[in-house]
């Protein structure tokens, strides 16, 4: 421990710094409907240990409310949600948010979160933040040591749309985590194939569109070089653990598939279609803007939601002037838009160019393993950024959450080496010299003073 504590301390006193910031803003963060939702299917998880048979799918009977959140959202977060209030001893949220109520309606029928339900459900997701923290260090560690693991918690934790959009009592506390995770599992794959398809697993788990890293996670498990080539029976067997990792907990998780398995997935297919078209049909309607109909609008949109647009507090302003005053303060709260001008944007993104410019250079290496980690980290990057562009049809913040841990780190190991090659040239006196003729024109006789 003390050995442990010697090597990493500098990184350990940032991560209390940042860790108790970022727990003293979650009850000032202004209130997002979903929250409710969310706190509702909480009751999921006493149905999941009770009875999880009655949350099954059935073609004879019409899918309630709670069938349908079942069927389009993964299930952890209203697990994770529901286990520590079963601990705490709260009762579960009485109605789920009706967005087409008012505000004052869905008061008087007890869909407004009582105080300390709703602090209880975002803490539950906020104790994650620092886990996410570590999970990104030990990532950044092993691609080019603790310098890069440091500076990509730095830049990572200091963005405000991760400020924002984790401290809700919705799904993206958690879902960081779990994509630092799965990320950091998959550089480990070959090793460990069966905990890697748990930890793509719970990413998806988590949110759906995760599913982007699991074609990575089989790339990842199956590359395994042995000494003497391709052992074909290692690869099919982590091919085969990385699968059923991956295949038991997300069975587990989702039992709404076991009575029917085949019409259960192909019915849920269909309710997210239908929502897709329900939400690109109500946004042409209501704020067009939101549209993303294009690639090149897509690709400027995932820009500015990473590096410049302020936090974006909800999707739809049906409830604007309810949630106004504490919107306003919460912006004007130390750290809620830093970063957030275009010279900073300029200067992470020519910062995450390099960086990826270094991984590009590192596929090339001789080591076998720093090939392979920079080859699987750009592939990640590769399928969640093309995915979300690809997927996308409507600007929604929140969304655009899984691309910052990536973008942190490439920035990181960005400054990293440009720290380093600036090192390298005065270590070489090229530098020195070159400034030592400049300042030599002007002063007397040609010679420095």
């Amino acid at each position: 421990m003390r050995a442990l504590l010697r090597r990493h301390w500098f990184f350990i006193l940032i991560l209390g710094l940042i860790s108790t910031v970022y727990f003293m803003g979650v009850a000032e963060v202004p209130f997002h409907p979903d929250e409710s939702t969310f706190l509702f299917m909480s009751s999921d998880y006493e149905r999941a240990i009770s009875n999880p048979l009655q949350m099954a799918w059935e073609s004879s009977i019409n899918p309630s409310a709670e069938m349908r959140y079942r069927m389009i959202d993964a299930p952890l977060t209203r697990y994770l949600i529901g286990f520590s209030r079963n601990i705490s001893g709260l009762p579960v949220q009485a109605e789920d948010w009706d967005w087409s109520a008012t505000w004052e309606e869905n008061r008087a029928m007890g869909a407004m979160p009582a105080s300390n339900t709703l602090w209880l459900g975002r803490f539950t997701l906020a104790f994650f933040f620092p886990l996410s923290l570590i999970l990104l260090y030990l990532t950044g560690k092993k691609l080019s040591g603790r310098p890069v693991g440091i500076l990509a918690v730095l830049i990572f934790s200091t963005n405000p749309i991760v400020l924002l959009h984790t401290r809700r009592a919705m799904a993206e506390g958690i879902l960081v985590f779990t994509l630092l995770l799965a990320l950091y599992a998959l550089l480990h794959a070959g090793k460990y194939p069966f905990l890697a398809g748990l930890a793509v697993a719970l990413a998806f788990n988590t949110k759906h569109s995760a599913a982007l890293l699991i074609p990575v996670g089989l790339v990842s498990a199956a590359w395994i070089a042995a000494p003497a080539g391709w052992d074909h029976r290692r690869i099919a067997s982590n091919l085969l653990r990385f699968t059923a990792g991956f295949g038991l907990l997300t069975l587990l998780f989702n039992p709404f598939l076991w009575k029917e398995p085949a019409a259960a997935l192909q019915n849920a297919l269909l309710e997210r279609q239908a929502l897709i078209e329900q939400q690109t049909r109500d946004f042409s309607r209501i704020a067009p803007a939101q549209l993303l109909d294009n690639p090149g609008k897509r690709v400027a949109v995932a820009v500015a939601q990473v590096y410049i647009a302020p936090p974006v507090f909800s999707e739809a302003g049906n409830y604007s002037q309810y949630t106004a005053g504490s919107e306003s303060k919460y912006l004007d709260s130390f750290g809620s838009q830093i970063g957030r001008q275009i010279w900073m944007a300029g200067l992470l993104i020519a910062a995450a160019i390099l960086g990826i410019l270094e991984l590009l250079r590192r596929v090339f290496s001789s080591d076998a393993a720093e090939r392979r980690d920079a080859i699987i980290l750009l592939v990640s990057a590769f399928c969640t950024i093309v995915g979300i562009i690809l997927l996308l049809h409507l600007a929604w913040q929140r969304y655009y959450l899984p691309l910052v841990p990536l973008t942190s780190i490439f920035a990181a190991m960005g400054i990293n080496r440009g720290i380093k090659t600036s090192r390298e040239i005065l270590s070489h006196g090229r530098l020195s010299e070159r400034l030592t003729e400049i300042l030599a024109q002007f002063t007397p006789n040609g010679r420095m003073p």
